[in-house]
């Protein structure tokens, strides 16, 4: 499966989402290996679809693509969540780590290196405090 620029953002927010306390601000344009404008486009289009809300859109002049974008409060919709363990074939009942590992796997076969970086780091956390291990 190739990701467009939009799922990738998408599945940044929903492997975020898995930990007991997500941090969206977490997820930075070039941490997923895109531009700023790309970035925000994306989010744009997440919360006009319904996958996400709460995201602070801000416009500037006449550029049709978003001037900044504020994802601090941004949270996940039900349609969002069963969208992407729909297409990763994720089971909805299983704990925030195993979902957090299911998109590791995925995103591994996908080879998409960014993607890589950020969920081992996501999975890392999410295994630290689920075991309570601070």
């Amino acid at each position: 499966m190739d990701l467009d620029n939009k799922q990738k953002v998408l599945l940044a927010l929903y492997t975020e989402y898995q930990k007991d306390l997500p941090m969206m601000r977490d997820i930075k344009a070039d941490t997923l290996g895109l531009s700023r404008d790309v970035f925000n486009v994306a989010i744009e289009k997440l919360q006009n679809e319904g996958f996400i809300r709460d995201a602070a859109i801000a416009y500037a002049g006449r550029s049709p693509y978003p001037y900044d974008v504020r994802i601090e409060n941004c949270k996940m919709t039900r349609y969002g969540i069963e969208y992407v363990e729909s297409k990763l074939q994720i089971e909805p009942t299983l704990s925030g780590a195993e979902k957090t590992k299911g998109v590791a796997k995925k995103v591994a076969e996908w080879g998409w290196d960014q993607g890589k970086d950020f969920v081992a780091k996501v999975l890392a956390e999410v295994l630290k405090s689920s075991t309570g291990v601070q």
